[in-house]
């Protein structure tokens, strides 16, 4: 048998791409869906190597102590969003009323943007129920973090949080679908593609459509391998929040990942 006749075929682009895939889900199991919060220094030591990042991460540490962690799957921006928004109402009740008003509203933007009850309601129900309770808890962040945890639980709250985003992008196509130019795609396109996939890594657009549906302001600090000392801050505020009231959900940003700092 010749060389040639021996050699291993080539693989595709796209075994290629499932392969990556695989490698990154696996390392992905590996941590839980959300980690326990732990001090900013274990970000120092995880970039002590890198001197542009190690640098921005020092800085932060005047305003910022601790960082809780999220899986990296792909949905960590809306399981980061979603944790810290209901530990936000967790630790500030007067909070709940008008959060649980706003969640519940969520299935009349659903069906005014098409989605059919048979698609969504099993995820807002696990929501709902979720959140609804958070007074019995009494700020116990740990029976919190225990439900985020859970697989069931926590992905049916991403898939919900990732059907609301998709329907608020559907409903103001106007005002988004100018930003997909380049992509050369409508903006119902993008939101099967990138918004309503689970495991789908998200960026501006969908942090500022989830941000203005659920009227919730968005706080990210982005770490690069710039020359800059300080971190770039990203705020996303909805146009109806009054900025001086509402303190907003902080989240940390490294290339391709969310996690939450406090």
């Amino acid at each position: 048998m010749s060389t040639e006749q021996r050699q291993e075929p080539e693989l595709t682009d796209e075994q290629i791409l499932q392969f990556e895939q695989r490698i990154k889900d696996e390392e992905a199991q590996r941590i839980p869906l959300v980690c326990q919060a732990e001090p900013l220094s274990h970000l120092e030591e995880e970039y002590k190597d890198n001197e542009p990042f190690l640098r921005k991460v020092k800085n932060l540490n005047g305003d910022h102590q601790k960082i809780r962690k999220c899986r990296g799957d792909g949905n960590c921006f809306f399981r980061a969003f979603a944790f810290a928004w209901f530990e936000s109402v967790l630790q500030k009740r007067s909070e709940y009323v008008t959060n649980l008003a706003t969640l519940k509203s969520t299935t009349d933007l659903l069906e005014m943007a098409g989605f059919q009850k048979l698609a969504y309601e099993d995820f807002y129900d696990v929501t709902l129920e979720q959140f609804q309770q958070l007074p019995q808890w009494q700020g116990d962040t740990d029976l919190l973090l225990a439900n985020f945890q859970s697989e069931e639980i926590s992905n049916a709250i991403v898939m919900h949080l990732r059907f609301v985003t998709s329907a608020y992008l559907r409903m103001h196509a106007d005002e988004y679908e100018p930003f997909l130019v380049v992509e050369m795609i409508s903006i119902e396109e993008f939101c099967a593609m990138h918004v309503e996939a689970f495991g789908r890594e998200s960026d501006h657009l969908q942090i500022t459509a989830l941000s203005n549906a659920l009227n919730i302001p968005v706080q990210v600090i982005y770490l690069d391998g710039s020359n800059d000392d300080v971190a770039a801050v990203h705020e996303f505020w909805p146009s109806n929040t009054k900025t001086e009231k509402v303190n907003p959900l902080r989240l940390i940003y490294r290339p391709g990942h969310y996690d939450i700092l406090y």
